[in-house]
């Protein structure tokens, strides 16, 4: 089996409406649509969806990167990824985005040629079953307290047990509304987590947090900014509410540093801001081998990304924490059949690869 063509298609995501973050609001995602096809007419998909904001390379620094590592991929034998990726890396050095739209194209590929889902192929590799659902958590997206709430009880009310909800865009005074009318919406049983996107500073993040403890928060999301891990680790000493690394842990190195200083009770794990799915799992690895959680997370991007968020979820070992793959429905015009929670829960598709295929936005991606 050798990769006969790769194609690149550009992309435009809506938001139903914007998300409101401490970086700014989003009201679209842009991205690559990559197909890899075999000489057995097989094809392998990936996104690369980056988000500069959230300290990804550009649009056009992600096309770019693509572009170069195309040529490489095509003649190239895809059954051992992990291979054919340490060869684009020494060959291409891909951008993170690229790189996790060749990474989830190459398993996608790979699995589906071998007639099954990416998650089973994944966790047959280490002899062990993909677990067949994942707990997922909701995002909610209203900006008042009110909106807030009612978003909230709704949410419950079709079964999920986990709500995050952005902070840090607002004065603490307004943060604290919002959180505390989601908790009196929804009571003391439904976990509830708060992602504050590095917006404050050390100290305010040790005030924040003193001041939503009552609230019974699950963890607090990247308090401090990405680049400030002894800050990080600070607050992490000092508050009574756990802490969660998200920005700060989005490469190997960076993670290693989290992990050494202790700075995180979890880590959020986003494949496409890492790198892809196989550096999600290493950095999965070495996350519990220090005794810290890891949450499969989406990028607020495409189906693609997040089947492939998905799947990697499924074929982790142990105990997951809800996972933060319920965001497809943000999204008016995705690029493929997204994956749609019911009662808290995404079904990990059982057909071969992603188990869904691209829309044919433009007369030639869809097989």
């Amino acid at each position: 089996m050798r990769i006969e063509a790769a194609e690149l298609q550009s992309f435009r995501l809506r938001l139903r409406r914007p998300l409101v973050t401490a970086l700014g609001p989003l009201a679209f995602r842009e991205g690559v649509l990559l197909s890899l096809l075999n000489t057995e007419g097989c094809r392998g998909y990936g996104e690369a969806t980056p988000l500069p904001a959230f300290g990804t390379e550009s649009l056009d620094a992600a096309r770019r990167s693509l572009e170069a590592c195309v040529s490489s991929l095509e003649g190239a034998d895809p059954a051992e990824p992990q291979e054919l990726l340490g060869w684009i890396d020494r060959r291409c050095q891909p951008t993170s985005t690229a790189r996790a739209a060749i990474d989830c194209a190459l398993h996608d590929l790979v699995s589906r040629d071998a007639r099954r889902s990416m998650a089973s192929w994944l966790a047959a590799k280490e002899g062990r079953s993909a677990r067949p659902e994942v707990t997922v958590s909701a995002l909610l997206a209203s900006r008042t307290p009110r909106d807030l709430a009612l978003e909230a009880r709704h949410a419950v009310d079709v079964g999920f047990g986990t709500l995050k909800l952005k902070v840090g865009a607002g004065p603490a005074s307004r943060d604290l509304e919002r959180v505390a009318a989601v908790r009196t919406a929804v009571g003391p049983a439904p976990r509830i987590r708060a992602d504050a996107n590095g917006a404050w500073s050390m100290d305010e993040a040790r005030a924040r947090l003193e001041a939503l403890a009552s609230l019974d928060l699950e963890f607090v999301e990247q308090p401090v900014a990405a680049d400030d891990v002894a800050g990080l680790a600070k607050v992490r000493r000092d508050a009574s509410v756990p802490v969660a690394a998200d920005e700060s842990a989005c490469s190997e190195a960076r993670l290693r540093c989290v992990l050494d200083a202790e700075a995180a009770d979890l880590v959020i794990l986003k494949p496409s801001a890492v790198g892809g799915i196989s550096r999600a799992r290493a950095a999965a690895e070495l996350a519990r081998a220090a005794g810290v959680e890891v949450v499969p997370t989406s990028f607020l991007d495409g189906a693609v990304a997040v089947l492939g968020a998905l799947h990697l979820a499924s074929s982790l070992p142990g105990h997951l924490p809800a996972c933060g793959l319920a965001t497809s429905a943000l999204l008016e015009n995705d690029l493929a059949p997204p994956p749609l929670p019911e009662r808290g829960r995404l079904r990990v598709p059982t057909a071969p690869g992603l188990g869904a295929t691209p829309w044919d936005r433009s007369g030639g991606l869809a097989a």
